[in-house]
């Protein structure tokens, strides 16, 4: 689920995915209209796909199809993936978001453990 108030990196890297796991193509253009990158401008999420997806199509279509200009070059529907470091690093984030809520789990069932013990 892709979040609003998730920093704007994190919200087009979950895009990506999600979009990668529906097999569905999008555009520069066709993104900044959808409802989960909203307030993204054309710029802004070229900017961002430059440094976390990898060619979609042909060596120099990253940087082609997110070029913002004139040509519309940015409007090219294709099937977009994340490159390995911008995977891995969600990843992590994923694993660390995870860890987190495992801690405040087992946190209040020892609470629970120590109140039953005591009473």
């Amino acid at each position: 689920m892709i979040r609003k108030k998730h920093p704007d990196v994190l919200r087009v890297v979950e895009y990506v995915l999600e979009k990668a796991s529906q097999n569905e193509a999008f555009s520069v253009q066709s993104a900044t209209k959808s409802k989960e990158l909203n307030r993204l401008s054309r710029h802004q999420l070229a900017r961002i796909m430059r440094d976390i997806c990898l060619d979609p199509k042909d060596d120099g279509s990253l940087a082609r199809y997110t070029t913002v200009d004139n040509t519309n070059a940015d409007n090219t529907f294709c099937h977009w993936q994340l490159n390995a470091n911008a995977y891995f690093s969600y990843l992590s984030y994923k694993s660390v978001q995870t860890a987190k809520k495992a801690l405040w789990i087992s946190v209040a069932a020892l609470a629970v453990a120590i109140t039953g013990f005591i009473f």
